[in-house]
């Protein structure tokens, strides 16, 4: 059996401007920073390449992160958007060979791990993209086979790896796991309920 290399990439890097003047990574959700969730998700599984992409390496997360077993990649073009951040994390993959890469958000405290695994099993065999969906909306979690890497890498500013997830085969989920928090009152709605993050 072939060894499939899976690099993943936690992307951190964001602005958090719609969500004022605090960096919501570092809010609290159910007693931990909202930047902790994702990586707590995915620690302990056997990656080829695990980073938290991020603007600064100082990041007040950055101790949990490595905890987790990734390491912290911090994107000096930060500010021009999420491509950047995906750009980077496609060279990490590249460097390390990874043969697939596995691509999260840490504002998405919501997604279990038994989802990360049904993607990651989606890539087996394909070479192909694998991504998240509400009806008709991609959005990551998504898998990228390596031979997108190129493409994703050169990626830059805020256009993200929309167009590439436009190419790929779904994974619908419940809408309540994609949540993203870029607001105070997003946060607020998921500390109030009754689900906690995985």
């Amino acid at each position: 059996m072939v060894e499939v290399r899976l690099g993943v990439a936690i992307l951190a890097a964001g602005q958090s401007r719609r969500f004022g003047e605090t960096d919501k990574l570092t809010a609290r959700l159910h007693g931990r920073m909202l930047g902790e969730h994702v990586a707590r998700t995915l620690r302990g599984r056997d990656f080829s390449m695990a980073a938290v992409i991020c603007a600064s390496d100082a990041h007040p997360c950055a101790p949990v992160w490595r905890e987790c077993g990734f390491d912290v990649a911090a994107n000096p073009d930060a500010e021009q958007g999420m491509g950047t951040s995906v750009a980077m994390a496609a060279r990490l993959a590249m460097e390390a060979d990874c043969d697939r890469l596995l691509i999260a958000l840490a504002d998405m405290p919501m997604v279990p791990e038994a989802f990360y695994s049904s993607l990651i099993r989606s890539c087996d065999g394909s070479g192909g993209i694998f991504t998240s969906a509400i009806g008709g909306t991609r959005m990551p979690p998504a898998v990228f086979g390596c031979d997108h890497f190129p493409a994703l890498a050169k990626l830059h500013g805020d256009k993200g790896a929309r167009e590439l997830l436009a190419l790929g085969e779904t994974c619908p989920c419940p809408p309540e796991w994609l949540v993203d928090v870029d607001t105070p009152e997003t946060l607020a709605a998921l500390e109030s309920g009754v689900r906690s993050p995985s």
